[in-house]
């Protein structure tokens, strides 16, 4: 009985410290913010010789409970994000930006989206 117990302790810290690892390399607080200009362009040559265009943001973001944060963002795309496109970002504290993807107005919290339309 105590090898069972033993084993399943053993199993139980190892699933919460991979979920804590994940968690800090790849998780995030939800910011939301809006696209208001087509970014600063440059190009980035790999070492296969490839040319890259990436365009360069920073962007006032705020969360659900309205407070802000400056992020920077970069983006390896060939045409620039939208503007007036809202964003919700997903930011790691370590990080910063890990994902983001355009969301409606409609999907941006009341508090995010009176501080972004300010």
């Amino acid at each position: 009985m105590k090898k069972i117990l033993a084993s399943i302790l053993v199993v139980a810290i190892f699933i919460g410290g991979s979920l804590f690892t994940y968690h800090y390399y790849y998780g995030g607080t939800a910011y939301y913010t809006q696209i208001t200009s087509s970014g600063e362009h440059d190009t980035d040559i790999s070492d296969d010789g490839v040319v890259n265009d990436i365009y360069r943001y920073e962007q006032t973001a705020y969360n659900d409970d309205g407070e802000k944060k400056v992020v920077e963002m970069a983006e390896y795309r060939s045409t620039p994000l939208k503007e007036g496109a809202y964003l919700k970002l997903i930011v790691n504290p370590n990080k910063g930006v890990m994902r983001w993807e355009e969301v409606t107005a409609e999907e941006v919290p009341q508090k995010a989206l009176t501080n972004i339309t300010e």
